[in-house]
């Protein structure tokens, strides 16, 4: 029979976990929304990161703001383009919280739906997308609360809806901005057809591998 000591450990690590699946819902709403200034709330005040598709690494909780604040949400003065929707799904996560109680992984399929007014399209048409990757990020609990600490979103496929991601498996991805320059270039980036999986945060719960 367990000891009260481990009876109370697997609770507050239950709790950690429920509290981190609420975080990172959280995000997914305000994401979508794009509103940015409360998802820069979201991440912890030190060693803070974010990783999205081919842009590269912005460090720190400066770097976390000028993606969300000056890269998407150009400085926070515009409201979204008429005709902009983004809907992103975050499915099937696992988290994994460290020994500490303090430090978590966790991992998330992302499955998206993208209407975005294009320059290059005439006035009043939009691009229609599908979106699919992987998120791996970290968090830890910072003045006893937890924080997303890095988030790598990384991209399988982004197609248009009428041809198919067989057909055209990646279509406008933005780089690296010319002016809203990252840290550090991309830890990984390969989209389909590659093959390449993002390394997994946790062990196998049978083999333990």
């Amino acid at each position: 029979m367990p000891k009260l000591e481990e009876m109370q450990a697997r609770m507050t690590r239950l709790e950690d976990i429920k509290q981190i699946e609420k975080l990172q819902h959280i995000y997914g709403y305000y994401r979508d929304y794009g509103d940015w200034q409360k998802v820069v709330d979201l991440f912890a005040e030190k060693d803070a990161s974010v990783e999205v598709e081919d842009h590269g690494v912005y460090k720190g909780k400066e770097g976390v703001r000028r993606y969300y604040l000056d890269l998407l949400g150009e400085g926070g003065k515009k409201p979204p383009r008429p005709g902009l929707l983004h809907i992103m799904f975050q499915l099937q996560g696992v988290v994994t919280v460290a020994p500490d109680g303090k430090n978590a992984k966790g991992r998330w399929y992302g499955m998206g739906m993208e209407a975005r007014p294009t320059a290059s399209l005439h006035e009043g048409e939009l691009r229609q997308t599908w979106i699919h990757g992987t998120y791996e990020n970290e968090y830890m609990k910072e003045d006893g609360k937890w924080k997303i600490k890095k988030l790598h979103f990384n991209l399988c496929f982004r197609t248009p809806y009428e041809s198919g991601w067989l057909k055209v498996p990646v279509v406008g991805q933005q780089g690296q901005d010319a002016l809203i320059k990252p840290d550090a270039p991309p830890t990984a980036y390969f989209p389909y057809p590659s093959g390449y999986h993002v390394p997994f945060s946790f062990k196998n719960p049978v083999t333990g591998k």
